[in-house]
Parts: C-alpha cells; structure tokens; sequence
C-alpha cells in the first residue's frame, strides 16, 4: 500500500529533524539555564552601570500596550507599574507595585529612550507598597530632560537581575 506524503506529515517530518539536529542540541541549555544565563547578563548589565539592562531588543510598543518581546516576572502575582499617560514635558515618576509574598528588597529601573540612550537607578523595595523613582533626577547617567520620544521602562530585581515587568513614557 502506497501513502502520500502530506504537508502536515512534510512539517512534521521536518520539525522531529531539525529538532534532532543543530537546532534541537545546538545550545544544550535547559530553558531554566537560558533563564539564568538572561539574568546574568542583566544583573551584570546593572552592577557594572552599562545602560539598559542587557535586553536590547526589548522596547514598549504602543499600539500593543506591552513591550515587545514581554517582560514577564517570574511567580503568579502581577507586577503594576506607573508612568506618566500623557506626554510628560521634564522630570517624570515611575513607579512599581510590588505584590505581596516576594523576596524582592530592590528593584531597578532601566530607562531606554528613543535613540537607544540608557541609565538605571535602584530603589529598596518593600511587598505590598509602591516604589518611586524620579527620571531623569534618581538616574546617575541619564541626560537632564528626557529626549522627545517613546521612553522603554525595564523593571528588573535590584539583587539578581531577573526583569519583572515593564511601562514606558512619552516625552515631548
């Protein structure tokens, strides 16, 4: 009995061999070790003073009202977060809820403005209240007003770098 090979059975068949080849074993990291290997790279990023959080190709999108790619905490328990709705003309408040239940004691904000510019600044943090950080004041390295443009804000944990959510801003 002949069978006919079909595209679903061709994907398929494709899929099992590329998983089997270079892009299956080309790694060899668990998603937990590329987890860390992220949070390194951030909490490196941070201790050292480079600007951003050693996620450059994370940016607030607008028109999807989430940055892109998403900035997700670990855990259950949302993280909220405020910044300015409308566009803000000098110093700005962000802010961050921290939930209740975390081990999270600071927190670090990275502020990417619209030509790729960065600073941070970290803040303690307490569950259950709200974290303020002034920008550009609380920011060692950000220039004195904002750059007119979409601000991409990275919340991460001040002590092991791990992003837990993001907002952005808009300055004119």
């Amino acid at each position: 009995m002949r069978r006919v090979l079909t595209t679903k059975t061709a994907s398929v068949c494709v899929t099992a061999v590329l998983l089997l080849t270079a892009c299956g074993g080309g790694h060899e990291h668990s998603p937990e070790r590329l987890a860390e290997m992220i949070a390194e790279g951030v909490r490196t990023s941070v201790q050292g003073g480079a600007p951003g959080l050693g996620l450059p190709d994370t940016a607030f999108d607008p028109s999807r009202y989430t940055c892109v790619p998403p900035v997700e905490a670990p855990g259950t328990d949302p993280w909220r977060t405020e910044a300015p709705r409308s566009e803000a003309d000098g110093s700005v408040e962000l802010g961050v809820l921290v939930p209740e239940g975390t081990d999270t004691t600071s927190v670090t904000a990275s502020v990417t403005g619209p030509g790729g510019e960065g600073a941070t600044a970290t803040a303690t943090a307490v569950p259950g209240e709200w974290t303020r950080i002034g920008y550009p004041d609380d920011f060692a390295e950000a220039p004195d007003s904002p750059a007119a443009g979409t601000h991409t804000v990275i919340w991460s944990d001040g002590d092991s770098g791990a992003p837990l959510t993001c907002d952005d801003f808009e300055s004119d």
